[in-house]
């Protein structure tokens, strides 16, 4: 499995916070930053993106991946997640407010974008990868994905504070390669993780006990101004194969 990171806070270019992972060069996990940071030859090719959640770091280059391609010969955009972020998407995104609704658009026949609602922990397949959407503890419907090709598996947590379901799925999971996870605030600012729904490293320290596999994991999500601060923190955790992801580096797993 190929991971190209597009978009994470925490990584090489810190200013850009949002997050999305490009999956063997056509699946997206997540959208903060797909037409930003892929040419317009490259977006062609996107025609799945999988959403963990509503927030703008997560979906802010949704609509102009759309909007780019909306000419292109055969394009169209499918999207998938969990009901209450469809309904989200819906009711805030694709509005005729906030943007056209593209489920309508060029027609109701033949519209270039697909809103695809998915049972959590159900498999369901996607250009040759299997997806689990796991709900994680985050301020609005929130889920990681269970990611897997004939490779192997990787979790992405996506953001979420400390959570139950998803360690429990990730132990079982067959032929895991890795996992991606989040810390965003330091331990100072630990009240406002803890409202907001993230970790810091002592949280995540906590919550990689919970881990029983032996992988690497590797992280997302630092805010900015505190990125140096967190690094340090993490240091200190002194676990193995504790990895920032670094932006537009492609990962193989």
């Amino acid at each position: 499995m190929r991971i190209r990171v597009l978009g994470c806070y925490g990584g090489n270019v810190p200013n850009h916070g949002m997050t999305s992972f490009l999956v063997n060069g056509s699946v997206c996990l997540d959208a903060g930053w797909v037409s930003g940071a892929l040419s317009l030859r490259e977006q062609e090719k996107v025609k799945d993106v999988v959403i963990s959640h509503s927030h703008l770091d997560h979906t802010c280059s949704l609509p102009f991946l759309i909007d780019n391609n909306f000419s292109a010969p055969g394009f169209e955009l499918r999207i998938y997640a969990i009901p209450e972020v469809i309904g989200s998407m819906r009711d805030h995104l694709f509005n005729n407010h906030t943007w056209p609704d593209f489920t309508c658009l060029p027609n109701d026949l033949s519209p270039v974008l697909k809103l695809i609602e998915v049972p959590p922990e159900e498999p369901f397949r996607v250009n040759g990868i299997t997806l689990r959407a796991i709900r994680v503890s985050h301020i609005v419907p929130t889920t990681g994905f269970l990611v897997e090709d004939k490779t192997g598996a990787i979790a992405y947590s996506s953001d979420t504070g400390p959570t139950e379901r998803f360690w429990e799925i990730v132990n079982r999971t067959r032929n895991l390669k890795a996992v991606i996870t989040e810390t965003s605030f330091p331990n100072e600012l630990q009240d406002l993780a803890n409202v907001s729904g993230h970790m810091t490293p002592q949280t995540l320290g906590r919550e990689l006990r919970k881990l029983k596999r032996d992988v690497p994991v590797y992280l997302y999500g630092a805010k900015p101004r505190h990125l140096a601060r967190i690094r340090r923190q993490v240091r200190t955790l002194k676990r193995k194969r504790l990895i920032f992801l670094t932006q537009g580096r492609t990962y193989r797993f």
